[in-house]
Order: C-alpha cells, then sequence, then structure tokens
C-alpha cells in the first residue's frame, strides 16, 4: 500500500519533533557536572600574586602557554622551575621536558595541575568576568564568623557604592531571583560551568531578569546594596561559588584575577 506524500511529510515531522522532545529532556534531567575532587583545592590554592606573575612571564615568552606556567610555578620550588621554564623559552614541548632530578610523583603533579588549568579556565583572559562595574575593594574573608560563629562567610564582600552595577562573571540560566533572609535581593545563576553563582544584598534586580531564562557574560544582574542581613553594614557585593556537589569555595583569588584582567583591558 502506497503512503500518501502529505502523510509522509507529517510523519517525518512527527519523527522531528520527537527526536527534538528526547534531546530537550535529556538536557532538562542531565546530572550536574562533576568535578574532580582535586581540581578546586587546587585553583584556589594558587595565589593572585603568582598568577599575575606568571601573566608578565607569558607576555615576555608567548610561546609558553600560560597554564603550563602556573602549573610549573605554582607546584615546585623557583630553582627547579626556572629550569623547566628555561627549556619551553628554548621552544622545548611541555612533553618534552627534561625534568632532571625531580621524581616521579611530582613530574606527575605538575602534569595533572596543567590538566587542570586547562579544563578549568578560571585565570584565563576573557572567560569569565569580574562581577563589579566601578570602584570597588574587597579582602580575602572566606570562612570568617558570622552571627556569632554560629556560621561561617562562604563567599567575597565587595564594598562600594550603593547602585554600583553588578553584572554575571559568565554564561549561564537565572536559577534564583528575589528576596530571601540573608541574602536580601539576590540573584543565583546555573553557570554553563556547571556551577552555581551567587550575587546578594542587591539594591535592585536588573528587570529584564525571568527565572528559568539565559544570561551571558557580563549581563547586568542588578546594583550593589546593603538589603538582607547587611542591612546594618556598607553597602557590598557578597559573592559566591556553590559547586554541584554543594560545597561553597573561596571565589577571592579568581576574583582578584578577573579584576585584573579588567584592568588590564581597560588600561
Amino acid at each position: 500500500m502506497k503512503i500518501p506524500a502529505k502523510l509522509k511529510r507529517m510523519l517525518t515531522q512527527l519523527g522531528f519533533l520527537m527526536i527534538v522532545a528526547i534531546i530537550a529532556w535529556q538536557e532538562l534531567h542531565r546530572p550536574p557536572i562533576k568535578s574532580p575532587s582535586d581540581a578546586y583545592p587546587y585553583l584556589t590554592s594558587i595565589s593572585p600574586a603568582l598568577v599575575k606573575q606568571c601573566i608578565h612571564e607569558n607576555r615576555t615568552a608567548p610561546t609558553i602557554p600560560l597554564e603550563e606556567l602556573i602549573a610549573i610555578r605554582s607546584t615546585i620550588p623557583e630553582s627547579e622551575a626556572q629550569a623547566l621554564i628555561n627549556q619551553l623559552k628554548n621552544q622545548v614541548p611541555f612533553s618534552a621536558i627534561d625534568w632532571g632530578l625531580l621524581s616521579k610523583v611530582t613530574q606527575n603533579k605538575v602534569k595533572r595541575h596543567k590538566e587542570i588549568l586547562n579544563q578549568y579556565t578560571y585565570y584565563q583572559p576573557n572567560v569569565y568576568k569580574f562581577p563589579v562595574i566601578g570602584t570597588t575593594w574587597f579582602g580575602d574573608s572566606f570562612g570568617a564568623d558570622r552571627e556569632g560563629g554560629i556560621r561561617r562567610h562562604e563567599g567575597t564582600d565587595l564594598f562600594g557604592k550603593e547602585g554600583t552595577p553588578i553584572v554575571s562573571i559568565c554564561g549561564g540560566k537565572v536559577e534564583q531571583l528575589g528576596w530571601n533572609r540573608l541574602g536580601g535581593e539576590r540573584v543565583g545563576i546555573r553557570g554553563d560551568d556547571g556551577n552555581y553563582y551567587y550575587y546578594a544584598h542587591l539594591k535592585s534586580i536588573a528587570t529584564t531578569l525571568v527565572k528559568g531564562n539565559r544570561v551571558q557574560f557580563g549581563e547586568p544582574l542588578g546594583t550593589m546594596g546593603h538589603t538582607g542581613d547587611a542591612l546594618t553594614t556598607p553597602d557590598h557585593l557578597h559573592f559566591g561559588i556553590e559547586l554541584p556537589n554543594g560545597q561553597w569555595i573561596n571565589p577571592y583569588p579568581f576574583l582578584a584575577v578577573w579584576q585584573y584582567w579588567d584592568e588590564e583591558k581597560g588600561s
């Protein structure tokens, strides 16, 4: 029996719609991206000063990838690190480095750190954006006592003038929006990297934001304020990073480097 051409077209369209629906369902129900247990402890242990040193060094030797410089300098002492970097400056590929007397354990550690820096691009330029547009100051207060030691500070406070614009550090999806007791007016973004980025104590939230919708790198989220439990403190943005496993990590080293990249771009 011959199937009419119109019915064929309808069946083809129905099949296409079913495939799209299956793909969409899989995306919506895909489990969160899991991070290796060694990735973030290493990333947050790197001092911003060392990253900036490697950025300057990369400018004098641009053929050496930044992640190779950071991996070497953050893992082994200066005297041993320089011998390896000199080889890279002489066009020796990382894979062909003469490790000298360094143990196999140390060699594997450097290689693993290079892999992490390649995969988690927090220290690369133009991948993440500093969240405050304007004058701000901040320190490393992660883990400090809050409410008399009842809880710990799970982020970094960036102080500035009320109304200072706040933007998204990366692309992602709006997961939380509006008021809660501690954060006041807050925005929560599930980044494209799988992490949850928390922006709290805002004076106002951008009216363009809709829960469930996407935001882009650098998109306005709102303005700095002191809402929630920050009512009696100076105006500031509380910025937090929560991994898919529910662990909050220290944003300070990332923020310091993102600010540096932004300042470099503007200079």
